[in-house]
Parts: C-alpha cells; structure tokens; sequence
C-alpha cells in the first residue's frame, strides 16, 4: 500500500508541476511516517524541496495548492485526503500530510475488496497437504540413507587401508627379524613347537587346545 501511495504522489505531482508557471519547477521527493515534532500526529508525511532552492512566495503558493488538488483527485479513489503540513524541517519545503487513519481504512478497505465483502477463508487440502509431506518425508530419508552410504564407504575404505597397512608393516618387520634370527635358533624353535604339539595330541588333547596353549607360552615369553 505505501508503493501505491508513493506512485499516486509521484504522478500528481508531476501533473502540478506541467501545470503551474513556466518555470517547470522539479522537486525532491521525501515521503515519510510519523511525526518528529508532534507524536500525537501520526501519519505519512510528503515533503517536496525544490531542487532550485528557494521559491518566490506567490510560485511557491500556487503550486502547494496545485499539488494538493492533483493528490487529493489521485488518492480520492482510496478515501484520502492530503491536508499541509506546517512541521516542515526548512522553509523552503512543501509539506502534505496524510492522517493514519485513512490509511488504516485504505488498508481495510482493500482487504475486504469491492462492496465491502470480506475474503473467504482459506481451507487448506488436506489430501495435498498430506501428499507434500510425504515426498518431503522420503527425500529426508533417501538423503539420510545416501549420507549413511557415504560414510559406511569411507570406513570401509579406511579399514582396507590400515589392513594393508598393518600387513605391509608386518611383512617388513618379519623380512628384517629374519636377518637377525638365526637359522639354527629358528629352526629349534619350530621344532620345539611341534614336539609339544605332538606330544599333547598323543595324551588325547584337541589340537585346538594344544595351539592355544603353545600360543599362550609364546604370548607370555614362556617359550
């Protein structure tokens, strides 16, 4: 509504100013709410300022009272009336004022529309509504499930790579211990291994057993 209100004062007043003199007098255009000086006198304040400075007083008359009619006419078809405002801020300034109160019922008078009727209340579909929420719904979850993908890829990628990692690390201490080990040691060791699981196998234990316990000795630096 203040666009509109704008638009009408813009166009009455270039009217005015095509209307009155010669001098094809231009103007800055300031529209305003409010009232600094009087906060009892609410509204939208227009204050024109010549852009040539300061008018003769019988120019200056003539056209506060040609753009007042051109306004008045403009925003007749609201119910608004312009009256002059005389808290303007500098001599020079043309000033209108427009009371909030028409604005309010400009307000209420657009809303209700032509002959006064209100607008029919709004119902909402209920089937669409429903509709909209389920397809919101099923992309929340389809994005959820591509977001669990993702990450159940890259911890899947992460552990391939320490797996690797720790083999490689593994193959690289065995190659180097096996420089340092000797051959004898080795094979003594492995050969000591065995006896012990044979003879374990021979008194009835289950070769699972015995490698668990030929594991815990070594575990513990039994053997």
């Amino acid at each position: 509504m203040a666009n509109i209100v704008k638009k009408m004062i813009k166009k009455a007043i270039k009217e005015a100013e095509m209307t009155v003199g010669d001098e094809q007098t231009k103007f800055k255009l300031k529209v305003d709410v409010s009232n600094k000086q009087s906060e009892t006198k609410l509204g939208v304040r227009v204050q024109l300022t010549p852009k040539e400075g300061m008018l003769e007083p019988d120019t200056r008359d003539s056209l506060e009272t040609a753009i007042m009619k051109k306004l008045n006419t403009s925003l007749g078809q609201y119910d608004i009336q312009v009256s002059k405002d005389t808290d303007v801020p500098n001599p020079e300034v043309i000033g209108f004022f427009i009371p909030l109160a028409q604005i309010k019922n400009m307000i209420v008078k657009s809303i209700k529309g032509p002959g006064g009727a209100a607008p029919k209340p709004f119902k909402p579909d209920l089937e669409k509504d429903a509709l909209q929420r389920s397809k919101i719904s099923q992309m929340m979850d389809k994005e959820k499930q591509d977001q669990a993908d993702k990450q159940a890829t890259n911890e899947s990628i992460d552990d391939l790579i320490s797996d690797q990692l720790i083999t490689e690390m593994r193959q690289r201490t065995l190659n180097e211990i096996s420089q340092i080990v000797l051959r004898e040691d080795f094979y003594g060791f492995v050969n000591a291994g065995n006896n012990m699981l044979r003879s374990l196998e021979e008194r009835g234990y289950d070769m699972r057993e015995a490698k668990k316990y030929l594991g815990y000795l070594v575990k513990h630096n039994i053997m």
